[in-house]
């Protein structure tokens, strides 16, 4: 008979004392099942604790970085914002330090400088010089310069340089003159005359091609195509034109000359771009990386892409102690970019009809240095000048006009309080002395041929009259 204790459990229990899972599951479906169930249960929920741990460290993770990357944007705009505000800083310095350094008769010695700080001025510090009033900035010295640069130019049957005129045409714009009836003369055609003959001897180079086309866009002048397309032809394979200032100043002129140059403005985006230092973030000096922010920023490149704010970091550190950026010219070109503003923003400056006035009692004269002297002094050569000043004026101011004309006609005078008045002692470094007291300077008038009595200072010549300067024995 079989003991009824004599089963597998029995035996597990009694003899053993223990017994494996398997041994106990091996005859019960039942138990075997439920273990199954509860191991697969098990790894579920390990599973979905694992992925909810997960979740829940990504979203610490995406806040923490959400918070970083919100404080660092408030840090950087804080930095920022104290960039700007140098920048700003600077600019005010800049534009006392260039008005500072006007000559007492109101310029900043040729040209190229008085057109680039009238621009400058105008573009950084909302200055319209034709529109002040006082004794140290007037506007009137400027129309008479720029007619007398224009008229010397015309008598001498020659073209003035290109870039001087492209100047003078953009700093007229700045003044809100108008540019194709300048005291009679159209200097839009003759911008457009310069750049139909290009290349010729003494104007075959990109920069004041594109300079003067940039002065023809922003006076809204009419011109065809061709010259848009002779400025993209200039571009090298590797999206410069000659240098960087020229790059830049090309990007400029064909931004605003014509819409189809995308493809070719963008070569040189990215030329400029492969240009600029890793370390200090500048594109060379301060006069070529003040010429490449307007060219940037009139393309609306990310300022993220060439880092702006460090650019303008650089930049400050040109500033003087003088608060200057080394020279005049460097400090005018600087300015605007300091600014944020480029070139293009001409074209849209506010002007009324009362701006868009020259004066209109402006004369011009004709002056001459003429060496008679004969052996004392060898100069055979004669200098002849068209200057301009407000009628009524002595022949002393167009004295002054000459001498900022041109070199040869610096002169040297004596005051007479007994009388109020200047005689001349020098002209070109000449006295009485070369010649032992044997020759003088004698005003006389040039088409008489006959001495004029009244010294420079009360001496009033008529429009279009003929006076000379003449060196020779009494």
């Amino acid at each position: 008979m079989n003991n009824v204790y004599d089963t597998p459990e029995h035996h597990c229990n009694t003899r053993l004392s223990r017994c494996s899972r398997s041994n106990l599951n091996i005859d019960n479906p039942t138990i075997l099942r439920k273990s199954t169930r509860t191991s697969i249960m098990m790894k579920v929920a390990l599973l979905l604790y694992a992925i909810a741990i997960t979740v829940v460290a990504i979203v610490l993770l995406t806040i923490s970085q959400f918070n970083n990357k919100e404080r660092n944007h408030y840090d950087r705009f804080y930095d920022d914002r104290q960039v700007m505000v140098k920048s700003s800083q600077a600019v005010a310095r800049a534009t006392n330090y260039l008005l500072s350094h006007q000559s007492p008769s109101g310029d900043w010695g040729s040209v190229v400088l008085n057109a680039q700080v009238i621009v400058s001025l105008r573009l950084a510090s909302g200055i319209n010089i034709a529109r002040i009033n006082s004794s140290s900035i007037s506007s009137s010295w400027i129309d008479e310069y720029f007619i007398s640069a224009e008229k010397n130019a015309l008598q001498a049957n020659s073209t003035m340089a290109v870039g001087q005129l492209a100047y003078i045409v953009m700093a007229l714009k700045a003044m809100c003159k108008n540019t194709n009836q300048f005291m009679g003369i159209n200097l839009n055609q003759k911008l457009i005359e310069n750049l139909e003959s290009y290349p010729r001897p003494g104007f075959n180079h990109p920069y004041p091609y594109s300079l003067s086309l940039l002065s023809l866009c922003l006076t809204s002048a009419e011109y065809k195509f061709r010259l848009v397309a002779k400025l993209q032809d200039m571009q090298s394979a590797d999206g410069i034109w000659s240098d960087l200032d020229t790059t830049a100043m090309a990007i400029l002129a064909l931004n605003c000359a014509d819409g189809s140059s995308q493809a070719v403005i963008q070569k040189g985006v990215q030329a400029l771009l492969s240009k600029q230092s890793k370390t200090t973030y500048q594109f060379g000096n301060e006069y070529t990386t003040a010429h490449v922010v307007q060219a940037l920023l009139s393309q609306r490149v990310p300022i993220s892409k060439w880092h702006y704010i460090k650019v303008l970091q650089g930049l400050l550190k040109f500033e003087t102690i003088e608060h200057s950026f080394n020279r005049v010219d460097n400090t005018a070109a600087v300015l605007p970019s300091l600014a944020g503003a480029i070139y293009l923003d001409l074209k849209s400056i506010s002007c009324t009809q009362q701006d868009d006035t020259t004066d209109t009692s402006i004369i011009t004269i004709q002056y001459t240095v003429r060496y008679q002297c004969s052996p004392y002094i060898n100069k055979t050569d004669e200098n002849s000048v068209i200057v301009a000043s407000k009628a009524d004026s002595s022949m002393l101011t167009f004295m002054y006009a000459a001498e900022k004309l041109n070199p040869a006609y610096q002169f040297s005078v004596k005051y007479h309080p007994s009388f109020n008045a200047y005689t001349v002692e020098k002209i070109n470094d000449i006295s009485s002395l070369a010649s032992n007291h044997t020759c003088y300077w004698f005003l006389q008038n040039d088409v008489t041929n006959r001495a004029i009595p009244l010294g420079i200072s009360h001496y009033k010549p008529n429009n279009n009259a003929q006076v000379a300067f003449i060196y020779r024995r009494p």
